[in-house]
């Protein structure tokens, strides 16, 4: 069995909209629908479930059967932060899943995660036990304190931007979160940094460039452009 958990539990209070970022409108539809259709899509993916921001699960449900994201199964509420969104969610399912079962962990506003993206992390995940999306870096890394001056450059050679789609058999990610608990490794922002925390290797997919995290209005405008510009050819 394969399930995508997609991670629509948070709020940026950065972002200058009175709703969260998951649910803006691009062309009368909320940025949440076109994650979730390309999950819906994608023909090894059995469920989604949702881990959904409180006050907001019922327009998820109503926005599910709008669009008929029929895989649909489960929305959650979240946690306080990433990590313990994502282990309410893992312990939802871990009556149902185990070895050699795959969840694939996503962010909601990555809208335009694609199918091959979704397939290379589910065949990395095969072979490594996970399958996480990453890209290289191409400009000039810097530390910075203070994000006014920088005292040592990063080679970005040696630098990976890490994404969702994050795939990975169920009973490793269970096991880890279950670890990361007991020994109080907790708040990470993402399953990669609670891995390196815990001295676990990460094993990288393909990313893309063209995989858009919104984070801002401006990134909102992006995404508008580049899905105009995917349906035009």
């Amino acid at each position: 069995m394969n399930i995508a958990l997609i991670l629509a539990g948070g709020i940026d209070k950065r972002f200058k909209m009175n709703i969260p970022k998951q649910f803006v409108n691009v062309n009368d539809r909320p940025i949440i629908i076109y994650t979730l259709e390309s999950f819906q899509n994608h023909p090894e993916i059995d469920e989604i479930v949702i881990i959904c921001v409180d006050g907001w699960q019922e327009m998820v449900r109503a926005y599910g059967k709008q669009f008929n994201i029929t895989k649909l199964t489960d929305i959650i509420h979240g946690g306080s932060d990433t990590q313990q969104s994502t282990y309410y969610g893992l312990e939802m399912l871990k009556d149902r899943m185990g070895a050699g079962d795959m969840v694939i962990i996503h962010d909601a506003i990555r809208p335009m995660v694609s199918q091959e993206l979704i397939s290379k992390s589910m065949q990395m995940c095969r072979k490594k036990g996970m399958g996480i999306a990453a890209t290289c870096i191409m400009d000039t890394i810097m530390h910075s304190g203070n994000g006014v001056e920088g005292y040592q450059s990063l080679g970005r050679y040696d630098i990976m931007k890490v994404q969702t789609p994050q795939a990975f058999d169920f009973e490793l990610i269970w096991n880890l979160h279950n670890r990361a608990k007991a020994e109080k490794c907790l708040g990470a922002w993402d399953n990669s940094v609670m891995l390196t925390k815990l001295g676990e290797p990460v094993y990288f997919s393909e990313g893309s460039d063209l995989n858009l995290r919104i984070n801002t209005l401006e990134d909102v405008e992006m995404f508008r452009v580049l899905y105009q510009n995917k349906m035009q050819k």
